[in-house]
Parts: structure tokens; C-alpha cells; sequence
């Protein structure tokens, strides 16, 4: 299947909601959403979707050749004047009255503009219908996730037997995003995150000069971008020695992490991986210094649907991918965590990633 006709399923299939819904057009903003239903890589532009027919891209002059190479089967305007002009006389052409919109991605200033120009308009929520679409990965949308992961454990892979005590925290960062980027990385995911010592019980800590010590624990959360698809992983390593105290905690999360893997499952409750997880947890005595959720989806967002928390109440579906990111944070001590990207099939979860087992030691002293 080419892109043209991927672009066009992936139309349809909205296109019936719209209809489902009786919305006479459907107004896409979303980066992540744009790009889904287009081809469209682009940072600015708006995606009509109407009941039958077409799809339309409206853009500015800095993409006119770039929307044309990536939007195949596409109705494409270049705006030179204010985008809401066109949009506006878009509404106009198409006699629009229910106009579905991403309620968390229009400006109320926007909206308004857009209402005074169009005054019978009906404003009615999206409520997320793309982003539900895009839950579940095609074959083609896998190959391009696995990718991205396979480039980031290389990159790791070259970067960890050179860590040893001395290093700074922003060392690492700089050695691990040159990697990936040098391994076919066509961006980052987010900003690598590496925390050593007492900062590796912050589990978003910002990367600093601080030197790495012997017997330091060292969090390093990372991930790069492959065709808009991104991977999503943390390794924690011990530096130049490591304690029986150091390894009975790894032990627990990879537990853990082990345990919530197997509730990953077609047809469950988000839920459950997560209590799965926090039961583990609880038994060591360790439940308050889990403090984040399990995971979340992984695709052309870092973080998208589903969300793998205690609260949540989706169910999970093949072709979803998520992470399964147990940790433990102890203040003064440091913190341990563990993250591999995971595929949600009808009768288990498979890894995408290379799951470490044990905890990593380098730079051994000799």
C-alpha cells in the first residue's frame, strides 16, 4: 500500500465519524493529527475533513512544494494572507453550519474571529475522534516505530562503555544525542534526560555538570524521532561499582515491570498493568516511591492515548504501543527506572525494545 492510499483509508475512516456525527465539516489543527490524515510534516497549517469527498490542507507559502511532495490525494491552499481568510471562505463555499473543531487547540480569540465572519455557525466538539484513530499502528506505522527504537539502543549501546566517573551529566546528553542523530535519528523525541547520585530521585530531572561518582546510580531517560514516529526509553546504570542495595531495588522494578507487562493485553483495562506494578511495589514496601503512572501510547506523539494509570478506564486493543516504565525515587538515595516500548497483541505483549535484566555497571574500576 502507498502513501497515497494510506493518506486516503486513514481519511475515510474519519470521514465516517464525521458523518456518524452529522458534522458537516471536521477542523484539524493538531500537529500530530495533521500529519496523520495529510502526510503533512509541516509546523503550520489546518486539515478540513468533510463528510464525503476530499480532505483539504490549508497552508502558507514556506511549504508550497514540501505539501505538495508529502500530501498525495490532498486539496491543498497556500494562503498568503491571514489563514482565517481563507478558512472563513472555505466555510463560506461549502455552506458549512456544524463545524466539529479540537476544542484544546482553537484560540477562544479564534474562535470568536471565526463565528463574527460566520454568524450562523454551529461550534460542536471533535472529542478526540483522531486521536482514537491513531491509536491502534498500522504495519507500516510499526516498522517506522521500531526503527526509532533499534537507532536508539544502538546509539546507547555506543555511548555506555565510554560513561565512567568524571563525566558530567550534560557529557552524556551531548554523546547520546550526537549518536542518535548519527545513526539515522531524524530528531529527538524529547530533551534526553540524565540524572546521577541524589538527582536520579527526580524522575524529570534537567541534566547538569555535576560529576559522576563511584557507586553513583545514573537515570537516562532518551529517545529519537524516525519518519514522525518516536521511541521512548530509560536504562538505569550503576558507575564503577554498585551495592546489594542498588540491586535488590532493580530487581523489584524489573519485576514489576514484568508483572504490568503481562496485563498488556487486547480487551484489558488500562488499569490493570498499572496495579499490577504498584501490587509489586507494595509487598517490598516501596509503593510511595513509585510516583508517576506506568506508562502512556507512543506513536507520532511522545506521550498520546492510551494512558496507563491507576484511573484509567480505557481498554487496550491490538496494534496499540505504549511504554511500561516502572521506577522507584527515594530522596538522598537516588532512583532506579526502567522503560521498553511494548506492542499490545490479543494474547500477549511483545517487546520492541531490548528490555535490560540486570543493572548496568560501567566504567569498572580496574
Amino acid at each position: 500500500m502507498d502513501q497515497r492510499e494510506i493518506i486516503q483509508r486513514r481519511v475515510r475512516q474519519i470521514q465516517r465519524k464525521v458523518r456518524q456525527h452529522k458534522w458537516d465539516l471536521l477542523w484539524i489543527i493538531h500537529p500530530a493529527n495533521r500529519q496523520y490524515l495529510t502526510g503533512f510534516s509541516g509546523s503550520a497549517g489546518w486539515v478540513l475533513i468533510p463528510g464525503r469527498g476530499r480532505a483539504h490542507l490549508i497552508t502558507d507559502g514556506r511549504y508550497q512544494e514540501q505539501s505538495r511532495r508529502e500530501c498525495p490525494g490532498i486539496d491543498i491552499t497556500i494562503c498568503e494572507q491571514d489563514p482565517h481568510e481563507c478558512f472563513i471562505e472555505r466555510l463560506r463555499d461549502k455552506r458549512v453550519r456544524r463545524l466539529a473543531f479540537e476544542d484544546d487547540q482553537v484560540s477562544v480569540r479564534s474562535w470568536r474571529r471565526i463565528q463574527q465572519a460566520h454568524k450562523s455557525l454551529q461550534g460542536v466538539r471533535a472529542e478526540g475522534c483522531v486521536q482514537q484513530a491513531r491509536q491502534c499502528k498500522s504495519p507500516q506505522e510499526l516498522r517506522y516505530l521500531r526503527r526509532a527504537i533499534r537507532i536508539a539502543e544502538k546509539a546507547f549501546a555506543q555511548v555506555m562503555p565510554r560513561v565512567r566517573a568524571g563525566w558530567r551529566e550534560i557529557d552524556i546528553v551531548l554523546a547520546l544525542e550526537k549518536a542518535m542523530l548519527g545513526a539515522g535519528a531524524q530528531g529527538l523525541a524529547f530533551p534526553t534526560i540524565v540524572a546521577s547520585g541524589p538527582h536520579a530521585a527526580l524522575p524529570h530531572a534537567r541534566p547538569t555538570s555535576r560529576k559522576l561518582k563511584p557507586g553513583d546510580l545514573v537515570v537516562i531517560d532518551f529517545g529519537c524521532k524516525y519518519q514522525g514516529y518516536h521511541s521512548d526509553l530509560t536504562r538505569t546504570l550503576a558507575v564503577a561499582r554498585m551495592t546489594a542495595k542498588q540491586q535488590k531495588i532493580y530487581k523489584i522494578v524489573k519485576k514489576a515491570q514484568k508483572s504490568a507487562k503481562n496485563e498488556l493485553i487486547s480487551g484489558k483495562i488500562a488499569s490493570e498493568a498499572d496495579k499490577k506494578a504498584r501490587f509489586i511495589f507494595k509487598k517490598a514496601e516501596l509503593e510511595h516511591f513509585f510516583v508517576h503512572s506506568l506508562g502512556h501510547g507512543l506513536g507520532l506523539e511522545v506521550h498520546e492515548a492510551p494512558k496507563l494509570s491507576f484511573r484509567s478506564r480505557e481498554k487496550l486493543a491490538a496494534g496499540m504501543v505504549v511504554t511500561c516504565e516502572p521506577g522507584v525515587y527515594i530522596p538522598g538515595w537516588g532512583g532506579i527506572r526502567i522503560e521498553d516500548n511494548v506492542l499490545v497483541t490479543p494474547s500477549s505483549a511483545q517487546w520492541l525494545s531490548q528490555s535490560a535484566e540486570e543493572l548496568q555497571l560501567v566504567g569498572r574500576q580496574s
